[in-house]
Order: structure tokens, then C-alpha cells, then sequence
């Protein structure tokens, strides 16, 4: 099976915190917790193309362009700024020489 990691991850602000999207089962689940009043057919298309993935019947990177798609249209897409190198570089600390 492939792998449902998405090349690059989907920021979405729900409320006041932002949720990284990284995977065809992440959007999965979002999609499923979004209010049932709420969906509507662009909902109803990323479903399906996260479930097509899920499956293997679709690329992976089908569902993040539909995923994206929707939640942009609804103003859900947060940009948040890649963090500079040295805050995700290797960690060093003392500990590791004892």
C-alpha cells in the first residue's frame, strides 16, 4: 500500500487553534467531524477523494487538492510561516554525552 502522507501539509483554523493536515486520514476525520448542517457539495467531493485514496483508487495528492479545495472555499486554510532552520534542526543538549 502507499502511503497517505501529503507531499506538503494543509493548515486549517477551525476556532482558535490551527490543525495540521498531513495525511488522507487526518482530512478524513475532519471532514467527518465537520457539522452535518454545514456540508455541502464540495464537502461531499473531498470526501470522496480522501475515501478514493484511502482506498488506492485515487493518487494521494487528488484528495489534498480536493481537501484544499473545500476548506479554502469556506475559509478555512491558515498560512502559517515555515519555521526557520535552526528551530527544526537537531537537537543537541548535554544529555546526549553522558
Amino acid at each position: 500500500m502507499q502511503s497517505d502522507a501529503f507531499k506538503q501539509p494543509v493548515f486549517v483554523g477551525k476556532t482558535s487553534y490551527i490543525q495540521k493536515i498531513d495525511c488522507v486520514v487526518d482530512a478524513i476525520e475532519f471532514l467527518e467531524e465537520w457539522p452535518v448542517e454545514r456540508r455541502g457539495l464540495l464537502h461531499a467531493a473531498a470526501c470522496e477523494a480522501c475515501y478514493s485514496a484511502y482506498d488506492g483508487r485515487k493518487p494521494v495528492e487528488v484528495a489534498r487538492k480536493a481537501f484544499t479545495t473545500w476548506a479554502r472555499k469556506i475559509g478555512l486554510i491558515e498560512h502559517v510561516p515555515a519555521a526557520p532552520p535552526w528551530m527544526t534542526g537537531p537537537k543537541i543538549s548535554n544529555a546526549d554525552r553522558v
